[in-house]
């Protein structure tokens, strides 16, 4: 077996980027701020303006939610009940997700560049070694990708 190619290594190499992509998400979560825009759903609605500006009461997101609950119950094999519900479920979700605010505060360079390359070149080397084709095996398939670097190297 060639020592290139041995399963210790590739579990190293997998351990390494994962280590290096965990590590870099860390540096980069420890700086990131994260808020909210004025009070929940009123601060989403007045941002895009909808309602003349002036904001929804919450409660008022939950009426699609229980008018869905209500069809479905009453018509439980109805595709609109659980469509409703579905929507109600996911307009909460929206006005959670849209009412959050992410600063990422001043850094420099040399911060910003060892957190990117932590993150995708950990990334990077962990995905190279799961979806490398296996070298162990007589019977490796070749890869249409394969054909393309063996003309490029040629």
């Amino acid at each position: 077996m060639d020592e290139r190619n041995s399963a210790g290594k590739q579990l190293l190499l997998l351990l390494l980027g994962m280590l290096m992509c965990g590590s870099g998400l860390y540096i980069f979560a420890k700086h990131v701020t994260v808020s909210t825009y004025g009070s929940g759903f009123n601060g989403m609605y007045s941002r895009f303006g909808l309602f003349g500006g002036n904001g929804v009461p919450g409660g008022l997101v939950l009426v699609p939610l229980i008018i869905g609950i209500v069809v479905w119950v009453i018509f439980p094999k109805s595709f609109a009940g659980k469509f409703i519900t579905m929507l109600g479920t996911l307009f909460i979700i929206f006005g959670v997700i849209s009412a959050i605010k992410l600063e990422f505060p001043r850094t420099n360079l040399y911060e910003l560049l060892i957190m990117l390359i932590l993150i995708f070149g950990g990334g990077a080397l962990a995905l190279r070694i799961l979806f490398m084709p296996d070298a162990g095996s007589s019977k490796a398939k070749r890869t249409k990708i394969d054909d393309l670097n063996d003309k490029l190297n040629d």
